[in-house]
């Protein structure tokens, strides 16, 4: 045993200085180290939300309205979504949020604004050239207004926080505007939060689809008949928490009809 106990030593004392197992081991610990040192820090996420419900406190809860940044400003859907804005928070007395981006998020911007009411929202540093921007700001509102985020985690938190009904007078709702990728993803997040009632809000919240010119058709479709087909989704599982609007003047009726409902 004691013979054999020399030799394993000799063995691993060789293969260390031969640049062996033991002493191969040691880059890979410091690659996996390093990598870890450059993640970011939960830590600064965590910072960013709490920073983005200061926000929200700070200019009050209202409409959020999620949507592309791709849509021009000559096309008839942004001015549908300028005049959205504008409506509901004349109707609602509410603050006015988004992503204030371009697009659909500088309509609704530009119709809060025109109701006279807070306009608020949380913009994202961009990667450009492959880095993330330094900082950005908005082009005119004032900073106390909104909060520039380096993660879509913390900005998501954000905009739900924005919209939730802490009391039965709180008048705010979701939005679900044209949009691609990105307005997907916070489509569903918010429909995911409502279905599985996740959301944090003390009192139901209205989310309409503003279905302009049919433009959400099939995703309405793939979701109401296709899913229910495979199974996924049980038929008029998702009713209770959207609805899907072609107008404005359809979108605004359905929030005249939930706030005058019963609690």
């Amino acid at each position: 045993l004691a013979a054999r106990c020399s030799a394993l030593a000799a063995g691993v004392c060789l293969s260390a200085r031969r640049g062996g197992v033991a002493r191969r081991s040691r880059p890979a610990v410091s690659a996996r180290a390093a990598a870890a040192s450059a993640r970011e820090s939960p830590e600064k996420v965590e910072r960013e939300m709490r920073a983005c419900y200061e926000v929200v406190e700070r200019m009050g809860r209202g409409a959020v309205y999620l949507g592309s940044a791709r849509v021009p400003e000559d096309h008839p859907h942004f001015q549908h979504a300028k005049e959205l804005a504008r409506d509901v928070a004349l109707a609602h007395d509410c603050t006015t949020w988004s992503g204030l981006g371009a697009g659909m998020m500088e309509a609704v911007t530009q119709g809060g604004m025109a109701a006279g009411k807070p306009v608020a929202g949380f913009m994202i540093l961009l990667e450009a050239g492959g880095q993330r921007q330094a900082s950005r700001k908005h082009p005119y509102l004032p900073d106390e207004n909104y909060l520039t985020t380096s993660f879509f985690s913390a900005r998501k938190h954000g905009l739900v926080d924005a919209g939730v009904r802490n009391t039965p007078d709180d008048r705010t709702a979701f939005f679900a505007l044209p949009g691609g990728v990105g307005t997907l993803d916070e489509i569903f997040e918010v429909l995911a939060l409502l279905q599985l009632r996740r959301i944090g809000s003390a009192h139901p919240v209205p989310f309409v689809v503003m279905n302009y010119d049919g433009c959400y058709d099939g995703l309405l479709q793939f979701l109401e008949r296709d899913m229910v087909r495979y199974g996924s989704l049980r038929e008029g599982e998702l009713a209770p928490h959207w609805r899907a609007c072609r107008t404005n003047e359809e979108a605004l009726a359905y929030l005249r009809e939930f706030y005058s409902a019963p609690a």
